[in-house]
């Protein structure tokens, strides 16, 4: 592995710190939701409305910036969105209405959607040899952030301070991220020629295999979201569990060590994504079926573990069929991620209200299932694997 200078070093952690607040802003904007709906006088339906508005934006960013990003460059990009995300935060500390926050938290979510998927595509670029690990990586910082937010956002809320904390956080980062992103220099940090039989995969672009991961990754996160949104009403209201709110948070904190273990063994990232989708699809099916409310809070445990791998490994899975072409991909992926959140949860909250919860959470590990057979798919794709990668990578 050849690094060309240090500076690259920086840059790769000025990348891990955008993904890291991008799983900051998720998880602190669902912990201060409701006391935004407070101050406007809203109701389950306009915060909801919000909640959707935020989402909506994560779909439509990376359709159309991931091919601008090839296009133009990526740090053209990436310093766009972090100073576009410096006066969303701006707007949304100094916003007194409805109208005016649901504008500000919609460029908000065009921001961060773009910023994660240009910074994992430029890891792939600039680190065409260890970039496959550093994914794991940037993966498992965004996870920690979705830990540390409730935690941080939470203890300010309870002690007096205002949902606009969490904005001026945010805003306060982005200004850093954008000037550092605006000095480095984004030139690759190793040699091309290291890279092994991955780099021999350039300039073939590969529908098929994207579609089956932007499958993935549509099924995944839609039972991520919906688990999420209703695993503490399951736990409370149906198992009759006191420790409820243990479980979500044991469930984004086992996706921290699964995500930086799936960056260092990123050469068997076909068995991986196989035997992730296995585990977690049996764990929640567990879970949705056990009548032991402190067992299912626990069983979020192996759940988070398993469901914690499947991003990074699709995340890896997608350099052999970007041909180059990695911020398009990555769009294409995050894109599916957030149609998937979206239309899932919905179905989720639909089923819950018709045949209850208990069904509800039954069916999101059947759809989870899902994932085997698409896993399947992507294993029996391109046997040979990545050999030579597996030999050279190296952190």
């Amino acid at each position: 592995m050849k690094i060309k200078k240090r500076a690259g070093d920086y840059l790769c952690g000025i990348l891990f710190l955008a993904v890291f607040m991008n799983g900051y802003e998720a998880a602190g904007y669902q912990t201060g939701i409701g006391d935004v709906g407070k101050e406007y006088v809203l109701n389950g339906t306009g915060m909801g409305m919000l909640a959707s508005v935020q989402l909506i934006a994560g779909l439509i960013a990376p359709l159309f910036f991931g091919p601008l990003a090839d296009r133009v460059g990526k740090k053209k990009l990436l310093t766009v969105f972090l100073a576009a995300e410096t006066v969303s935060a701006a707007g949304l500390v100094f916003c007194r209405g409805y109208q005016v926050f649901a504008a500000g938290i919609f460029l908000m979510g065009l921001c961060v959607s773009t910023v994660q998927f240009i910074s994992i595509a430029t890891l792939a670029d600039l680190y065409p040899v260890s970039g496959s690990r550093k994914i794991g990586w940037i993966t498992g910082f965004y996870s920690l952030g979705a830990v540390a937010a409730p935690l941080v956002c939470g203890y300010c809320l309870e002690h007096g301070s205002s949902w606009r904390i969490l904005f001026v956080i945010l805003g306060a980062a982005a200004v850093l991220e954008a000037i550092a992103v605006f000095v480095l220099d984004f030139s690759p940090r190793e040699s091309a020629q290291d890279a092994g039989d991955r780099q021999a995969a350039d300039g073939k672009w590969i529908f098929s295999g994207i579609f089956l991961l932007c499958a993935v990754m549509f099924v995944y996160v839609g039972f991520e979201n919906g688990f999420a949104f209703f695993v503490n009403s399951y736990l409370t209201e149906i198992l009759k569990t006191d420790h409820a709110y243990i479980a979500l948070s044991l469930f984004w904190l086992a996706m921290i060590p699964a995500r930086i273990l799936c960056g260092c063994f990123s050469c068997r990232n076909r068995q991986i994504l196989l035997i992730a989708s296995v585990g977690a699809a049996a764990v929640a099916l567990v879970i949705g079926t056990t009548g032991n409310g402190t067992a299912a809070v626990f069983l979020c445990l192996p759940l988070g573990f398993f469901c914690g791998a499947v991003y990074p490994a699709v995340l890896t899975r997608s350099l052999d069929f970007a041909g180059g072409k990695t911020a398009t991909v990555t769009g294409m992926i995050t894109a599916a991620t957030g149609l998937g959140g979206a239309a899932v949860t919905a179905l989720t909250g639909m089923m819950s209200q018709r045949l209850g919860l208990k069904q509800a959470m039954v069916f999101l590990a059947g759809f989870l299932a899902i994932d085997i057979l698409l896993a399947l798919l992507l294993f029996l794709t391109d046997k040979s694997g990545n050999k030579e990668l597996c030999v050279n990578e190296k952190i």
